[in-house]
């Protein structure tokens, strides 16, 4: 499964696009404390920064779960193998193969065919 990648995050869009509008009428951005161009560039530097690390490890998230499917399918392969083999060697009915996680082929549910019980009387 993958995961959702973020490109750019809107609020980093919209914060650049702020900072380049008023950048168009203002030489030096300063509105006072915390409020200067370069608080502003901080933040939105941080954003990208964090944006592009958690890409990167939805990457290695993404690669991680393949390897771990690729993990489960062999493990189901070598229990299917292995419980063939103890139903090889002490049969298919023994309380080994059900003790191995088998169902004993006299323990199977044998369905019966329904009988139509509708007799139309004339």
């Amino acid at each position: 499964m993958a995961y959702k990648k973020r490109s750019t995050s809107l609020e980093q869009e919209k914060a650049q696009n702020r900072l380049d509008g008023i950048k168009q009428f203002e030489t030096s951005v300063n509105y006072g404390v915390g409020l200067m161009e370069e608080d502003y560039l901080t933040k939105i530097n941080r954003v990208n920064k964090l944006t592009q690390e958690y890409n990167q490890l939805l990457t290695q998230a993404d690669g991680i779960a393949t390897q771990l499917d690729i993990a489960e399918r062999e493990l189901a392969e070598i229990s299917k193998r292995f419980l063939n083999a103890v139903g090889a060697k002490y049969g298919y009915d023994s309380v080994e193969y059900e003790k191995a996680g088998g169902v004993r082929t006299s323990d199977y549910k044998r369905t019966s065919r329904k009988t139509n019980n509708n007799v139309s009387s004339n």
